[in-house]
């Protein structure tokens, strides 16, 4: 932390430090900082910190951090922090932690967190299970109707709906000319032929 002595920092001295100045925090300078110095902090000076100094973090100097300044925080920094400084951390702080940070807390510091920081944690981690859940839901359902589609029934039921709508006569074949005669319409079945025979004089009455 520069020249300045961390066991007499202030929240005004906090604040009034660049961010970058940060980056030269140990767990030793973060353990010897007074807890109400830690009112100073913010989200770019939580970000510019080492992971390893969150190791100097106590419940009491969680307590006093603002909560934005939780959007500095990161997964290495969660896990580098003392689970009892957990105890600090109230919901709002929770609600301002970055998704990675969350999920590297670890069940010691879960433990060691308060009610209502638990609280906002079961919602946001059942919040992204369900949409989890949605999304693989939604992408097996559209999957098993694409599987669901056999391309022989679905031309099976277009044969037979046309035949339907035809009164009864088939749909053509792939390729067929829609206009054609159906196969054999010009043959004529003798026993339905009332065409003149042989026999036949004329079909008049005898005079």
């Amino acid at each position: 932390t520069g020249q300045m002595d961390p066991g007499t920092m202030t929240a005004d001295d906090m604040s009034s430090m660049a961010p970058a100045d940060m980056g030269s925090a140990t767990a030793a300078d973060m353990e010897a900082m007074p807890a109400d110095a830690m009112g100073g902090m913010s989200a770019d000076m939580m970000e510019a910190m080492p992971a390893d100094a969150m190791g100097g973090m106590d419940a009491d100097m969680m307590s006093a951090m603002p909560a934005d300044a939780m959007g500095g925080m990161d997964a290495d920094m969660m896990s580098a922090m003392p689970a009892d400084a957990m105890g600090g951390m109230d919901a709002p702080m929770v609600a301002n932690m970055p998704a990675d940070a969350m999920e590297a807390i670890s069940s010691d510091q879960m433990g060691a967190m308060t009610p209502d920081a638990s609280a906002v944690m079961d919602a946001a981690g059942s919040s992204d299970a369900m949409s989890a859940m949605d999304g693989a839901m939604s992408g097996d359902m559209a999957a098993g109707a694409a599987m669901d589609v056999n391309p022989a029934d679905a031309a099976m039921g277009q044969a037979m709906d046309s035949a339907m709508d035809q009164g009864g006569a088939p749909a053509p074949g792939p390729g067929a000319d829609p206009g054609a005669d159906p196969a054999g319409a010009d043959i004529v079945d003798p026993a339905m032929d009332d065409g003149p025979k042989d026999d036949d004089q004329g079909g008049g009455l005898a005079g």
